[in-house]
């Protein structure tokens, strides 16, 4: 682990509002591998769910507290609309907070190791973001239509469940932000002609443009190349996608979305529970050999894999 003499520079979150239950795996391997604390933003009534430990600050929305510029009937409302509810928290983030370098984990990931260094250190070297490539030109599973075209043409971005940047250099107004981080462009041209992949991209190639970017666990930092789940940074995580959303899925089954991300979401946090929480849900696990090899050789005591 890494001891910043400046910790004031670094912002660490995860976010898991209305999913709190998940959060003890992240947080005990979190505190395990690094130094540097982590702010974890949830409603009142998943307080109890957090660890007691002095690097883990819970951030709580309540209707009677204010927190970084955010009330709580705002996400509400926001989180009924899925990411809208994570874009508007992350800006106002960016927009109210001080700290230079803000650094993600997703609150479904389990730490095998400090991620927070490899970080903070290209941003410290004046990189505007860094994390994993999110492929657009060589991403797997592509069909072929317009946006694979222009896909080609563009650099990678990078994925959201362990990456940062420098807040300091995104000056657009937090209302802007909102819709940049969904997804969204400044007006509906710029949208149709360039279109992005996924949440935070847009913000990524804003920063990318600015002051570059760097590609973690990659052999090559061409704005194309493929994302690689054995590099030194993915090796130092079990990452999972979708378990938030299928916490909230799980108590709440009749919420709007797509059955196809419903069924996934679903099937990781089966996935997720039956490993991490001890639980088991009556819904068939997600079908990742990848991830059941990791989870069945992993010491919670430790946080480490088992040979």
């Amino acid at each position: 682990m890494a001891h910043y003499s400046n910790q004031m520079e670094i912002f660490v979150w995860t976010e898991a509002l209305g999913c709190g239950e998940i959060l003890e795996p992240c947080l005990k391997s979190y505190v395990t591998h690094h130094d540097t604390p982590i702010h974890v933003y949830i409603y009142k009534e998943d307080l109890s769910k957090l660890p007691a430990h002095p690097l883990i600050i819970p951030r709580v929305l309540t209707e009677e507290f204010e927190t970084d510029g955010l009330k709580k009937l705002t996400i509400v409302e926001a989180y009924k609309a899925g990411h809208r509810g994570t874009a508007t928290l992350w800006a106002s983030l960016i927009k109210n907070r001080d700290e230079k370098y803000f650094v993600h984990l997703d609150a479904d990931s389990v730490f095998l190791g400090d991620v927070v260094t490899p970080v903070i250190v290209q941003l410290k070297a004046g990189f505007g973001v860094v994390g994993t490539r999110r492929p657009y030109k060589k991403r797997g599973n592509r069909k072929f239509n317009y946006y694979s075209i222009v896909h080609n043409f563009q650099p990678d971005s990078v994925n959201t469940h362990c990456f940062g940047f420098d807040r300091t250099q995104i000056d657009v107004d937090e209302q802007i932000l909102t819709r940049l981080i969904q997804g969204q462009a400044k007006n509906r041209i710029t949208q149709r002609t360039f279109p992005i992949i996924d949440f935070f991209d847009r913000v990524t190639f804003l920063l990318r443009r600015k002051s570059g970017i760097y590609y973690l666990d990659s052999p090559t930092q061409k704005r194309s190349g493929h994302h690689d789940r054995k590099g030194p940074i993915e090796s130092s995580m079990i990452s999972f996608a979708a378990v938030g959303s299928g916490c909230s899925y799980y108590k709440n089954p009749h919420s709007a979305t797509s059955e196809s991300y419903k069924d996934f979401a679903l099937r990781s946090f089966a996935l997720y529970s039956k490993y991490l929480l001890d639980q088991n849900i009556d819904f068939p696990i997600l079908d990742s050999p990848f991830l059941v090899d990791q989870l069945e050789r992993l010491d919670r005591s430790t946080w480490t894999l088992r040979k």
